[in-house]
């Protein structure tokens, strides 16, 4: 019984450990430079660094079929990765973030680049490791090891920073990071994998560009994507503009991610058993739009410090929803033998137009406020939901059509 359960309790370890490193870099590290007086715009420029993430999709034809060891194929690649990010994060440890912000940029790039390596051979990890009835709870398995990872790299890290410095801090972290690398040997290797290494087929990303009903997807997942990465940009930087301490912000972060993963993503997911994927995300997104619509209304009637704190857990609980419906998707048309190539294709088209709403969100908000910021967001999720109905009722779009494609 406690094999048949142990790819899922392996999934919410991976993820505690990869987004430990990203919860770093979007979470903590945005706050301290804007506490040290870092610009809006220098700030929302800075989320560039997951530039990575538009792009992984490059390298995943060769995280899918390349074993570099006798892990196996998805297992060598993720602890390669782990190990990758520990040496990182020890690097980032002796660089000042008051002064050395272009250094700082380049390592949390580099560590940005692990991360999106490592996603990869994670979702392909779960493409083949569970059935297509698994994967909903698969997804929000998925999300809360996020939200572990989120607390630890963001709330946890802000404190021990207040208490022992920015050295000591990571340093610890870079600790816990290769701890956390050893669950990898606990995990089993999908059946799928275990004879393929280093496989002399053609490495090749062309039959994915040509593939219609994937860039079908990611066309009509790009609105809400780009509303919502403004909003969460900028959201935890109006708590420094407000006056709220460092290590109270990351707890505020922390403790929305935890509720809003504890509860809203295994609601989503118990939904979407119920459903096809697609019409999972036209569910979602309509669903996203209305609570981003009356928050907007909200706002103009609470206090200022009270709609910022729940902004903040309006936000989290966005994303729970829409990493929960859109992973779903995504898994749902991944391809035999190819998952993490396909999985990784569709979350990169999302992380550049996620990349777009970071660059843009402290030009916006210094210039309109950080509530046209909560605006955009319902806007965009309308707007994906009213394409994604249009376009499946226009080309009948299924799971098992697109696979085909």
């Amino acid at each position: 019984m406690a094999s048949r359960y142990m790819p899922h309790i392996g999934m919410a370890a991976l993820a505690s450990q990869q987004y430990l490193a990203i919860a770093l870099i979007y979470s903590a590290i945005p706050v301290i430079l804007r506490g040290n007086g870092a610009s809006l715009e220098l700030v929302g420029l800075y989320g560039t660094v997951f530039f990575a993430f538009t792009v992984n999709f490059l390298w995943a034809p060769v995280v899918d079929r390349w074993s570099l060891n006798r892990l196996g194929l998805r297992r060598s690649w993720i602890l390669l990765t782990q190990i990758a990010t520990t040496t990182a994060l020890a690097v980032m440890a002796f660089l000042n973030p008051k002064t050395d912000f272009v250094p700082v940029f380049l390592v949390s790039l580099a560590l940005a680049t692990v991360a999106a390596t490592q996603r990869i051979a994670t979702l392909g990890y779960i493409a083949e490791a569970l059935g297509s009835g698994e994967r909903p709870l698969g997804a929000a398995l998925l999300g809360w090891g996020r939200v572990v990872g989120h607390v630890i790299g963001g709330a946890v890290c802000l404190q021990l920073i207040e208490i022992v410095g920015w050295r000591p801090a990571l340093l610890g972290l870079a600790l816990l990071l290769a701890v956390f690398a050893g669950w990898v040997f606990a995990i089993p290797e999908p059946l799928h994998c275990m004879n393929r290494r280093r496989s002399p087929q053609r490495l090749s990303i062309f039959p994915i560009l040509l593939n219609n009903g994937m860039w079908t997807t990611a066309a009509l997942i790009a609105p809400g994507a780009i509303g919502i990465a403004l909003a969460f940009a900028m959201v935890q930087l109006r708590l420094v503009d407000l006056g709220f301490a460092a290590a109270d912000i990351g707890w505020i972060g922390a403790l929305s991610n935890v509720v809003t993963y504890t509860i809203i993503a295994p609601v989503t997911s118990a939904i979407l058993t119920r459903m096809a994927p697609n019409r999972g995300v036209i569910w979602g997104c309509a669903v996203l739009a209305i609570g981003f619509g009356a928050l907007a209304i909200i706002d103009r009637y609470v206090g200022v410090c009270v709609s910022a704190v729940a902004s903040v857990g309006i936000v989290f609980a966005a994303l729970a929803v829409q990493h929960v419906t859109f992973t779903n998707w995504f898994l749902a048309l991944a391809r035999p033998g190819k998952a993490g190539t396909d999985v990784t294709f569709l979350t990169s088209v999302m992380s550049a137009f996620a990349l777009i709403g970071f660059a843009a969100s402290g030009f916006i908000a210094a210039r309109f406020g950080y509530r046209v910021t909560l605006i955009l967001p319902g806007l965009g999720y309308a707007l994906s939901a009213l394409l994604a109905a249009a376009f499946i009722r226009a080309a009948n779009l299924t799971p098992q059509r697109v696979a085909r494609d």
